[in-house]
């Protein structure tokens, strides 16, 4: 990516997707009646649903407003954007009583999931105080990340292994059994789908991220050795040689067996680049080797050589044959293709002359984005790439889980990329 009319012609065309991306989530997800966002739209972005208020969809659309906002002055109008996410997250879906955010309540505002809360949804819910912070300054949004800091680290630290609980009562005690509680006996699985009991990557590297943001704007003592405590449970006990990660793990920290979820391992390596860069100001060598080897694993086991895209899951050897049947999922799903383009993009201005040539498989991703995710016609990314599920098309361009901030982040983090002064 040399030459200046290639990388000027890629930062077009990733500026005018943020374009279109923010013109088809925004303002048609905004709830002016309620608050928030709403989550439930069909493939033709019309309206659908229950449009429950998950906290990590609240948060994320509310990340995705406020770093939209602040890339240029076309995007500003997404303050106004932020700043509604951001009020909804304090007013709403914050316990005044108990403190920590609920990670389920109904449109209209009533606790789901037993009132319930979760260290995934609070994760982002930290990210988006600090990207609110970002763009007003106001004190009230870093006053709400230092408030939910303070919630995680009384309630859900673990202080003998390290790291974090991530599922707890409303009151904030750590469920750790199926029948603790207001959680349904019976129910092994928490209200994300993580094993009861277990901590797992998922949760433990999204609080890594959290905590990296947060200690860019307040560099805590506390928060400082969260970070640095987290980056090494993260960096030196889930992920293994030869670059692979354990998902789940018991409370200290011993890895549980598991399917190898790819898309997992390529956004925690981007993770690890960032809490690295906000401890030390730097890449130190030891994250960046092992955030590298993670990338290069995923180009090896998971890398589409024929259509390009990074497939979802497997085995940590790539498809493997069980008697008569392949284990190996080949969606290549939306969120898993964007979190591959920064870190192949990361790579490629890390390692611009190493012979894996990180560049041209930024670029075939991108190409295969384009072909396969980006809807051309109505806006937005589908859910998977068409090429591996062709029904995708016809799939809700919204969902719980399916909110802007993937590809948001994607689009804005490589624009940066692609104006440093490596390039």
């Amino acid at each position: 990516m040399s030459s200046s009319i290639h990388l000027m012609n890629l930062r077009r065309e990733f500026d005018q997707e943020l374009r279109r991306l923010a013109a088809a989530w925004f303002p048609r997800s905004v709830d002016r009646q309620h608050g928030g966002f709403l989550c439930d739209f069909d493939h033709r972005w019309k309206p659908r649903g229950s449009n429950d208020k998950m906290l990590e969809y609240q948060a994320r659309q509310t990340i995705a407003a406020a770093r939209a906002a602040a890339h240029s002055p076309e995007l500003a109008f997404l303050r106004e954007t932020a700043a509604h996410g951001f009020a909804y997250l304090r007013e709403r879906m914050w316990d005044r009583s108990l403190g920590g955010w609920f990670h389920l309540l109904t449109r209209s505002g009533d606790p789901l999931e037993g009132a319930t809360k979760h260290g995934h949804g609070t994760a982002y819910a930290i990210s988006a105080c600090v990207a609110c912070y970002d763009i007003t300054s106001d004190p009230a949004c870093l006053e709400l990340a230092k408030l939910a800091f303070a919630w995680m680290d009384e309630h859900a630290h673990d202080d003998e292994h390290g790291g974090y609980f991530v599922f707890y009562t409303r009151e904030g005690a750590p469920i750790l059994a199926a029948d603790q509680g207001h959680w349904p006996a019976g129910e092994y699985r928490d209200s994300i789908g993580m094993p009861i009991g277990c901590k797992d990557a998922n949760t433990n590297s999204d609080l890594l991220k959290a905590f990296a943001d947060l200690y860019r704007i307040w560099p805590d003592p506390l928060v400082r050795q969260r970070l640095e405590e987290v980056l090494g449970i993260v960096r030196d006990r889930l992920v293994v040689a030869p670059g692979l990660m354990h998902m789940f793990a018991n409370p200290d920290w011993t890895p549980l067996p598991d399917v190898v979820r790819y898309g997992q391992i390529l956004r925690s390596a981007i993770i690890l680049l960032a809490a690295s860069e906000a401890l030390f100001g730097t890449l130190d060598a030891t994250t960046g080797s092992t955030a590298k080897s993670m990338v290069d694993t995923m180009l090896r086991i998971a890398w589409d050589r024929d259509q390009g895209g990074f497939h979802l899951a497997g085995s940590s050897l790539g498809p493997v044959r069980l008697e008569e049947t392949v284990v190996f999922v080949r969606d290549k799903v939306w969120w898993a293709q964007a979190d591959g383009l920064r870190a192949l993009l990361a790579m490629a201005g890390l390692h611009p002359d190493d012979r894996i040539d990180y560049a041209s498989h930024f670029e075939r991703l991108w190409q295969y984005a384009k072909g396969y995710l980006i809807d051309a016609k109505r806006g937005g990314w589908l859910s998977a790439g068409l090429d591996t599920n062709p029904e995708a098309r016809k799939r809700p361009k919204a969902s719980a889980w399916k909110d802007a901030s993937h590809e948001v982040e994607a689009l804005l983090d490589c624009l940066r990329m692609l104006t440093s002064p490596q390039r």
